[in-house]
Order: C-alpha cells, then sequence, then structure tokens
C-alpha cells in the first residue's frame, strides 16, 4: 500500500503549534509558585489571527472542562486549537508529578493529540523540566502513546516564542 499522500496522523505544523503552546504554559508555570495551576487555556487560530481563551472557573476540573468542550466548536468552525493546562501525571504505584500539557487539533487532522511534559520545582520555586516531552493520540475511548514524532517540530515551535531561550535553560545540565 502507498502511503506517500496520506498526510501524517500528527503534521509538522500541528506539532510546532503545539511547540509554541507548551512553552506558553511553562512560561506562566515558572511564573507561579507552588500550589498555583495554570489557568487552563486554548489558543485559538482562525482568519483573524492567533488569540488566547481563558477558562477560568471555581475548579481545575471545571475550567479543564471547559476547554474540552471547546475543541467541538474548533472542529466545527475549522480553526487552529491548542488547550494548555497542568495536571498530574500518575504512575502505576499511584505517585505523581507535575506535568503541563498541550492538546491540539488543527484541519486536516483526524485526531487530536496531546504533548505531555514533566517538571519539578527548585528550592526557590522556579521550574525544571524532567525527563523528554512525550506524545498521545487520542482515540475514541482512551490515548495511545506516539512513539515517532517529529521532534524538531516541537522545537521550533518552543523556539518560536518570544520566551523559548528559556526552554533550555529549565533543562537540567
Amino acid at each position: 500500500m502507498d502511503n506517500a499522500n496520506t498526510p501524517p496522523a500528527f503534521p509538522p505544523e500541528a506539532i510546532e503549534y503545539a511547540g509554541f503552546v507548551l512553552l506558553h504554559c511553562a512560561v506562566i508555570a515558572d511564573a507561579n509558585r507552588d500550589g498555583e495551576l495554570i489557568c487552563p487555556f486554548a489558543v485559538i487560530t482562525d482568519d483573524n489571527g492567533r488569540h488566547v481563551v481563558d477558562f477560568e472557573s471555581d475548579t481545575q476540573e471545571e475550567g479543564v472542562s471547559k476547554g474540552w468542550a471547546s475543541l467541538a466548536e474548533a472542529k466545527s468552525q475549522q480553526v487552529w486549537w491548542a488547550f494548555g493546562r497542568e495536571g498530574i501525571d500518575r504512575s502505576a504505584d499511584g505517585s505523581g508529578i507535575d506535568v503541563i500539557m498541550v492538546t491540539v487539533w488543527t484541519p486536516h487532522m483526524t485526531r487530536h493529540h496531546t504533548v505531555l511534559q514533566r517538571f519539578g520545582r527548585t528550592d526557590d520555586e522556579a521550574i525544571y523540566l524532567i525527563g523528554e516531552p512525550d506524545v498521545v493520540e487520542h482515540g475514541e475511548e482512551f490515548a495511545e502513546s506516539v512513539g515517532h514524532w517529529d521532534r524538531a517540530a516541537l522545537d521550533r515551535g518552543i523556539a518560536s516564542h518570544p520566551k523559548g531561550a528559556r526552554w533550555s535553560r529549565w533543562r537540567p545540565q
């Protein structure tokens, strides 16, 4: 079967978009102090440009629910959509680590994808990145890890943010 004309499930331009928003999430997380969470938000790009929609709510769970609900509208309007938020990545033993997440969907994608980056805080509460970013593809019932994706596209998106140089400073030496 010839797949040369089949677009990738997670195209490079969508990965770049996710990288830009991932960096924006990290900047916010770095400005926050321990116990403060990123207000869930979407970055939407349409014919009028790029704009941010905050999902301020009484609880983080409610804000995240509002953000997910905005995906249906983005799909119906055929706009670029990236949903940034903070959460906890739980391991099998129940322990957790802080994570910033950006779910992205662009027209022509069949499924949305999420880029996850684990992070911690130093004694002075600045963030540091843990490990490499991971990507999951969302299916009908569950999300599945993506083994191969364009890391260079993510790096380009990160670098395109006005504060993109901070990414390397957050990496442990």
